[in-house]
């Protein structure tokens, strides 16, 4: 509130604040960065100058470096899970559906440099001593069993799948074997035609 030069009180409602970025787009460099040289190894002063802000416009939009990473975790999460409803959500899902799910992931882990899966490292790096990065991996890794389950427990219903199969086993292990090919790409180094392997024997379990 301010006096005007009657000496009457006037009320000045301050114009909200314009941002200066994109945001979504600051979130993804963000991600690259964390994606590429983890949590720890990734300073803040580096997160600013990648990201093309201050400090100041990092705190009003997502928090601290922590909350940054949080917000990371759950935008790839959302990209995932898009991938997932493009191969896995339609109601005639078969399990040609999975076998295309896993080789599209195959094929992206390629094109991102052998670089595991930002889920994987997160729960490598900060998994048994952050909570809520913890709980973050969890969901992401549940929401992906379901989707691959229930593509599963429809084939098993419409014969496609043998009648001792047992859908959550299955979805649990392709799972697994997708974490693990992103960190054993990475890590191990592996060829392109070793990784390829290696979902077809995960993709096996199906016959």
């Amino acid at each position: 509130m301010v006096q005007n030069m009657y000496g009457a009180v006037e009320v000045v409602r301050e114009m909200p604040r314009v941002k200066e970025f994109d945001p979504e787009l600051a979130l993804a460099r963000a991600m690259e960065l964390f994606w590429q040289q983890g949590y720890e190894g990734t300073s803040l002063k580096q997160l600013l100058e990648v990201m093309g802000i201050r400090r100041q416009s990092l705190y009003d939009t997502y928090g601290d470096k922590h909350s940054l990473y949080l917000a990371v975790l759950e935008r790839y999460r959302e990209l995932i899970m898009t991938l997932v409803d493009d191969h896995l959500a339609r109601e005639d899902a078969s399990l040609s559906a999975v076998h295309g799910f896993c080789q599209h992931y195959l094929s992206a882990v390629m094109r991102t440099d052998k670089r595991a899966c930002l889920m994987a490292s997160a729960a490598l790096e900060l998994g048994l001593r952050d909570e809520e990065v913890a709980t973050k991996v969890r969901n992401y890794l549940s929401a992906l069993e379901l989707a691959l389950r229930r593509v599963l427990e429809r084939a098993m219903q419409a014969g496609a799948l043998r009648a001792d199969a047992n859908p959550v086993a299955m979805a649990r292990h392709l799972v697994n074997s997708l974490m693990g090919l992103s960190v054993m790409g990475r890590g191990a180094g592996l060829s392109r035609p070793a990784m390829r392997q290696l979902v077809t024997t995960a993709l096996a379990v199906l016959e």
